[in-house]
Formats: structure tokens, sequence, C-alpha cells
């Protein structure tokens, strides 16, 4: 069966996906340009309860970029993007969606997937992880 879902607001996910008649919906735990830890909607927290007919997904920030050689990014990319592992996690989130990011101007691809293999060596995701290949991929 083919099932359909929609990106809604975070505010109350399961809301929104009822009023489109959706079986799955992605949503961001926060602001999607900020590092700022994720924030689980109120209706969520806790669990779903008896609420499990639709699949959430949740789409990690933008900024994330796991891929980057600059440690100023990687580094904090890698704690944020467990931060809302952790939280898609604890809501039932299916999977965590995240964009696979870049790499600087003569770096070459290879260093990103290298990039993207240690993040997932030292990181113990609590649920899958879904790369996108491009923004709206």
């Amino acid at each position: 069966m083919l099932r359909i879902g929609a990106h809604v607001g975070q505010q109350d996910p399961l809301a929104a996906a009822e009023a489109r008649e959706a079986d799955l919906v992605q949503f961001f735990l926060g602001d999607p340009q900020s590092w700022k830890k994720a924030v689980v909607p109120q209706r969520l927290a806790g669990g779903r309860g008896d609420e499990g007919t639709t699949d959430l997904y949740v789409h990690a920030p933008y900024i994330v970029n796991v891929a980057s050689s600059n440690n100023r990014i990687r580094i904090p990319s890698r704690k944020i993007l467990l931060d809302h592992a952790t939280a898609a996690a604890s809501i039932g989130a299916r999977a965590l969606i995240v964009h696979g990011g870049h790499v600087r101007a003569g770096d070459g691809l290879q260093v990103g997937v290298d990039n993207w293999v240690k993040t997932f060596q030292r990181m113990p995701a609590p649920l899958p992880i879904l790369i996108e290949n491009t923004a709206g991929g």
C-alpha cells in the first residue's frame, strides 16, 4: 500500500497529519538553522501512547555537516546530530533525516565519506539515520 506523507510544523505534527490524512510526517525538533538542542513537542513528550498510526520522521537541522573537514563545523554537527537523534528516538520516530553535507574545495568527496563513516563509528545512533543526498532529494 502506498503511504503518503507531508513535511509539517513541529508544534503538533500528529494533528497536522490528521488534518492532511497523512500516513507519515516529517518535521523539525527546533529551528532548522540553529545549533540549539532539540525540543520535543508537548503532545509527544513521554512517548506517543496509542497514537502510533502515523509514522514520524524527524529532520535534523540544515546546518549539520559531518562531511566537513573543518573541525569547527564537523564536531558540533556530530553533537547536534546525536542530540536530535536521541530526541527523535524518544518520541518513537522511525528515523532521523539529515543532509549529506559538503566538503571544502580541494578536499575530494572521499574526505566527506570518511567523515560520515567516522561519525557512525563514534555515535551510537538510537534510530536509523537517513542521509538525504540533496535538499529535497
